[in-house]
């Protein structure tokens, strides 16, 4: 064998074996963590640890367990019924009616321990309360049909995150995120008498 045909082959043999130690790393990569705050809580809150901000999905009384939901995960956690804490729940003091009172979709807050197994233990679980917005600044439904049909002059500003403005809005609307706000004040009409109305995803 010639020494051309051997450095031809330890190159080859280089080549394996680096391909083989880079492929290595891979099988033994951890799958990625879950997050702990639903994409959409995350553009006003910060993560604590401890917490998580989720979507309400179900409750199970008879195993004492909750469903929440993460964007595209799912999340289930245990409770004990005597000594859980529900904030803003519908019944004070009957912890299975506020539970299942809570409306699928509505946004809230859990306090968790996590064990050995993986498994979340919550100790307290905080429903988002409803908006108290004064009746002479609420606009109808109807309202908003007959602006988008007729020529007064108005601004919509839809305050929910980007993500939900993405997924579909009310026609002519701008997206303002909340947290943005303050930077994004040059958008608003400058005429101080035009009509601007203000929307999130209800009140919830």
């Amino acid at each position: 064998m010639d020494s051309r045909t051997m450095s031809e082959m330890l190159a080859a043999l280089s080549v394996a074996v680096l391909m083989g130690v880079s492929a290595a790393p891979a099988a033994d990569q951890a799958p990625p963590a879950k997050p702990k705050d639903a994409k959409s809580c995350s553009v006003c809150h910060k993560p604590v640890d401890g917490q998580m901000r989720a979507f309400f999905d179900s409750v199970a009384l008879k195993s004492q367990s909750i469903q929440l939901k993460l964007d595209n995960s799912y999340e289930v956690v245990q409770f004990d019924p005597d000594t859980l804490k529900v904030i803003n729940g519908s019944t004070p003091g009957k912890i299975g009616k506020s539970l299942k009172d809570i409306k699928k979709g509505h946004e809230v807050r859990v306090a968790y321990v996590e064990g050995a197994d993986g498994m979340k233990s919550i100790s307290e679980i905080s429903i988002k309360p409803a908006m108290q917005v004064p009746a002479e600044k609420l606009v109808k439904v109807e309202e908003i049909e007959n602006l988008l049909k007729g020529t007064k002059k108005y601004t919509l500003v839809d305050a929910r995150p980007p993500i939900k403005f993405q997924e579909g809005s009310i026609p002519t609307a701008i997206n303002i995120p909340l947290p943005a706000f303050q930077k994004n004040l040059d958008k608003l009409p400058k005429d101080k008498g035009e009509l601007l109305v203000y929307f999130c995803a209800g009140v919830t």
